[in-house]
């Protein structure tokens, strides 16, 4: 029986393409790139059926890294967390009153230093930093604020408390201003205001 050259052509061609697959014999490529890629993949698969036989153990081990990699985040959250309250405990040590540590608490943190200016209306600030000059415009606003050289409130319903201040100006209405430390040069010229310093 002979078999016809119509169908040996294809035969011999799919049985050359199946051989040259399976030694990942790159024909195309002049990089030699695509060559080390199939090679790359015949070695995955061949490693694969090696390692199936162990995925408790391979599933553990990812388990323990993970485990790990949480603890170690725990760690740097907890100590950032750790860091920040030293830092506040540290600021407000000294500091007394409830109404004022709440401020400090839940008030809108900003870094602050040289001239400042709050113009904004009903906000709850707690600027951390040496202050030039803070002026404060805006009306229903509650401030803490460290060391200040000049504190000019025009705004109305506005409460400040601070550590020391050199001057405080006072020209709005229904403003309280309290100081920690110092003895500022005090200007009142609005109504119904309250600049006093706060004792223990």
């Amino acid at each position: 029986m002979r078999i016809p050259n119509q169908l040996l052509v294809p035969a011999t061609v799919i049985a050359l393409g199946a051989s040259l697959a399976a030694c990942s014999i790159s024909v195309g490529g002049s990089d030699g790139d695509s060559a080390s890629e199939e090679t790359t993949a015949v070695v995955a698969t061949e490693e694969a059926p090696q390692t199936t036989g162990d995925t408790d153990d391979t599933d553990n081990d990812s388990d323990d890294a993970e485990d790990a990699d949480a603890d170690d985040a725990d760690a740097v959250v907890g100590a950032d967390t750790d860091d920040a309250d030293a830092a506040v405990g540290a600021s407000t040590a000294d500091i007394t009153d409830s109404d004022w540590l709440g401020v400090i608490a839940n008030g809108t943190q900003e870094n602050v230093s040289g001239d400042y200016a709050i113009q904004s209306s009903g906000g709850t600030y707690n600027l951390v930093g040496e202050l030039n000059s803070l002026t404060i415009q805006g009306s229903e606003v509650t401030v803490s604020a460290e060391n200040i050289g000049t504190l000019t409130v025009q705004g109305s319903d506005v409460t400040v408390y601070l550590r020391q201040a050199d001057t405080i100006q006072v020209f709005g209405s229904d403003v309280t201003v309290y100081y920690l430390d110092g003895a500022p040069s005090i200007q009142d010229i609005g109504a119904d205001n309250t600049v006093e310093q706060l004792t223990d």
